[in-house]
């Protein structure tokens, strides 16, 4: 099957770490893969995670809004002769959604029924705009397959309304490799970092400086696990974004001062991850991000700040969570005071992860949404 994937970037990021996982996984089962990208970025952030029979290609040179999406249709336009060719073209965020649907509109124009054009939404329920949902509800139900990596109530309304558009729900997976992090590496972090070696304990989280990821109320989290735990306990925070000068400050004023520790961009997570003690996720329900994939794969347990003020926890949930910031400092306080807790929650969210998220079990469940997306498309 030949597959082409598009996305603006491969930085770093839960959508992005699907794409690559996804695609290494296609051409290790003899897919032909492409992946197109608006714009070169450091290669460190993802691009060098992609396997050697993976192509990559660019739509600009430079990493421009305006030249990234003003390009776009000269793009499409110059590549159709190997758009066409395509079996599927797999589009992920805005500009990937923007792309499928130039490539539906000249596969009209010209006959055809290649390339069946798939689409992955992976905001379900982050914080969207109205019309930005408004948007991509229109766009979606001109795809020939759309996938989620959760359940959701608009997009369930939404499947009701379109019963012939192949529809999946796909959770998010990450390759899990047996190979960890060495001691030398995971030292020579901490001592770049800042973390002492006599921290009593090191609780975690890793992710982008934006105001969805809740990096705040983090914080506050946070500075409820010092107040019970004392001094022992130092805090990192990997992550770049907007936000990072306004966490420093709010970690300052929680009292947290050298024990928050804010090293920026984490290019390798699961080398930070092996100092944590304790990984807080953020939690929509009961999906958590790839960030909180990864925690469990590294043998971390982890608890999470839920973003669903409402959610209740269930049999779903493999991950505690609360809204609270308050009840979740309370929760990491106490698997820090018990290490044989902690010891027992992360073997068994290494085996959930294992049987539920493996990039092995996603690639799979796409190629099943590929081949009815090909009929829809017929």
């Amino acid at each position: 099957m030949k597959i082409t994937h598009i996305i603006p970037a491969l930085t770093k990021g839960g959508a992005e770490r699907v794409l690559i996982d996804l695609a290494n996984e296609a051409a290790a089962r003899g897919h032909e893969v492409t992946v197109v990208a608006a714009c070169p970025v450091d290669p460190a952030e993802g691009q060098a995670m992609l396997h050697k029979d993976v192509r990559l290609e660019f739509i600009a040179t430079r990493r421009s809004r305006f030249r990234r999406y003003g390009l776009l249709p000269a793009w499409v336009a110059r590549h159709w002769h190997f758009l066409r060719e395509q079996d599927v073209v797999h589009c992920h965020l805005t500009l990937g959604a923007l792309v499928g649907t130039a490539i539906r509109i000249l596969r009209r124009l010209h006959g055809g029924t290649k390339p069946r054009v798939v689409e992955t939404f992976h905001g379900v329920g982050m914080p969207i705009k109205p019309w930005q949902l408004r948007l991509a509800t229109a766009l979606a139900s001109q795809r020939d397959g759309f996938a989620l990596m959760a359940e959701d109530a608009h997009w369930t309304r939404f499947a009701t309304r379109h019963p012939a558009l192949p529809l999946a729900i796909i959770p998010n997976g990450i390759a899990i490799g047996t190979a960890m992090p060495s001691d030398e590496d995971v030292a020579t972090y901490r001592k770049e970092v800042g973390i002492p070696r006599d921290a009593r304990a090191v609780v975690g989280t890793v992710g982008r400086m934006l105001a969805e990821r809740k990096p705040l109320a983090i914080i506050e989290a946070f500075a409820e696990i010092a107040k019970r735990c004392g001094d022992g306990v130092h805090f990192l925070m990997g992550g770049s974004g907007p936000m990072l000068a306004e966490v420093r400050a709010a970690g300052d004023e929680a009292g947290l001062g050298h024990r928050l520790h804010l090293p920026g961009l984490v290019i390798e997570p699961r080398i930070a991850m092996r100092l944590m003690d304790l990984y807080v996720s953020i939690n929509v329900g009961p999906i958590t991000g790839i960030a909180g994939l990864e925690a469990a794969a590294t043998h971390v347990p982890l608890i999470a700040l839920q973003t669903l003020p409402h959610h209740r926890l269930s049999d779903r949930d493999w991950i505690w969570s609360d809204a609270s910031p308050k009840r979740v400092g309370e929760e990491a306080a106490q698997l820090l005071s018990d290490p044989g807790a902690r010891a027992a929650l992360a073997e068994r969210q290494h085996a959930y992860v294992l049987s539920n998220h493996s990039a092995a079990s996603m690639a799979s469940a796409y190629e099943a949404l590929y081949v009815r997306a090909g009929a829809q498309a017929g």
